[in-house]
């Protein structure tokens, strides 16, 4: 039931990602380690060079891919947006990819390795 949900939500992230409505959060991301790791050190650890190469990533994902969602965004639980989960292959690196959809488009919130 959910890869269905995971379809639909999908189809309409990537109609807005193809057209330009998205946006991508640069964020330090807090490893298990403890260090904080910059949204484009993860990148780079992904072998990736900048967002746009994050956004053609995110456009191959299938429902294949989905691990978990609709959750409340809890930093966000008053604007009644849901996040989604997916975990996919970058580069042979298993990667964490956190997204959800509100009014500027599809929103990346997380891009990184599977810590």
């Amino acid at each position: 039931m959910t890869n269905i949900h995971a379809k639909a939500f999908l189809r309409e992230a990537k109609q807005l990602i193809s057209t330009g409505k998205r946006d991508f959060i640069k964020r330090t991301y807090d490893h298990p380690s403890g260090r904080k790791v910059r949204w484009i050190e993860a990148l780079l650890e992904l072998g990736l060079i900048n967002p746009e190469q994050m956004w053609e990533e995110t456009l191959t994902l299938t429902p294949h891919h989905y691990v978990d969602g609709p959750c409340i965004d809890v930093d966000r639980p008053g604007d009644g947006k849901v996040i989604w989960i997916f975990k996919k292959e970058v580069n042979d690196i298993l990667t964490y990819i956190k997204l959800k959809i509100d009014h500027r488009g599809c929103v990346c919130l997380s891009f990184h390795s599977d810590w």
